[in-house]
């Protein structure tokens, strides 16, 4: 009779320990079939002439010569520079806009606030191609065109971040924010002073995904920029393919360049990155 509950103990304990060993295993091999597009990558990137696609080993490894010769390529330098440009102050500006908005949006009442919100998420529904031709007619007429500000200026707010924000700072006690306005403080200097803090997680977040998406985006800036200074490096491995005849080995060699700073940038933020997705997902 006492060995009923203790036999189903420890076979309930296998079964949990089974579990996570079969996730685990799971987990991993994903893990594994994704980095095959990373090292077919770096295969091509390390090819010493052009035409080997169909291999996944180095018939004479060139990685660092074809890397070399990317960077001494015209203006390459300035493609990067023009992407950490855009990259980051859209990001910063995302954060501030987004911020504010998902903060008022959350603690702060006015009439419309609930409309306002619902216009908010229905955005998300709509393909960033959707707005591509009304966003550009109005930066043309702003006389923005192939400038950092037509670059930069539409980046600056978005519908994901407003929500994003927004689910954050509604976790955020009012008790904390009425004593603070007993205090006397101002709207400006809780939301600093009070609310970026304690949004940390959540706004690191979401300047990670911005950033990101902006270094990866080619859409916009082939559309808004004519100007071969203003390229950004997704706009310059494009062109790759017309101005040196579709070089596999430098293209990718490119692209491998282009993977550093979002990965520098995930390493350093990886702890604020998790904990900003894991808290939101818990937000209702």
């Amino acid at each position: 009779m006492r060995g009923g509950p203790v036999v189903a103990e420890m076979t309930s304990s296998r079964l949990q320990r089974s579990g996570r060993v079969l996730t685990r295993v799971v987990i991993g091999v994903l893990g594994l079939l994704m980095l095959v597009p990373l090292l077919y990558l770096v295969v091509i990137a390390s090819q010493g002439h052009d035409g080997l696609l169909d291999t996944l080993w180095f018939e004479e490894f060139a990685l660092f010569s074809n890397i070399s010769e990317v960077m001494h390529r015209p203006r390459f330098i300035r493609y990067i520079l023009n992407s950490v440009i855009v990259s980051t102050i859209a990001g910063l500006g995302e954060c501030l806009l987004a911020g504010s908005a998902g903060y008022a949006l959350a603690k702060m009442q006015f009439p419309g606030r609930r409309l306002l919100f619902t216009v908010v998420v229905a955005t998300l529904a709509l393909s960033p191609v959707v707005t591509v031709i009304p966003i550009y007619a109005m930066v043309q007429n702003a006389g923005f065109t192939s400038t950092y500000l037509g670059l930069i200026v539409p980046l600056l707010l978005s519908g994901f971040g407003v929500f994003l924000i927004r689910q954050f700072a509604s976790g955020i006690p009012d008790s904390v924010l009425h004593a603070a306005r007993i205090d006397g403080a101002s709207e400006m200097r809780i939301f600093f002073t009070i609310a970026v803090p304690l949004l940390r997680p959540a706004l690191l977040t979401l300047f990670l995904i911005v950033f990101v998406a902006q270094w990866d985006n080619l859409l916009w800036p082939l559309r808004v920029s004519n100007d071969p200074n203003l390229w950004t490096l997704p706009v310059a491995l494009s062109s790759f393919q017309t101005e040196i005849g579709v070089s596999y080995r430098l293209v990718m060699a490119g692209s491998l360049i282009s993977l550093v700073p979002p990965l520098i940038l995930f390493a350093s933020m990886q702890r604020y990155y998790v904990r900003g997705l894991s808290m939101g997902s818990l937000k209702g």
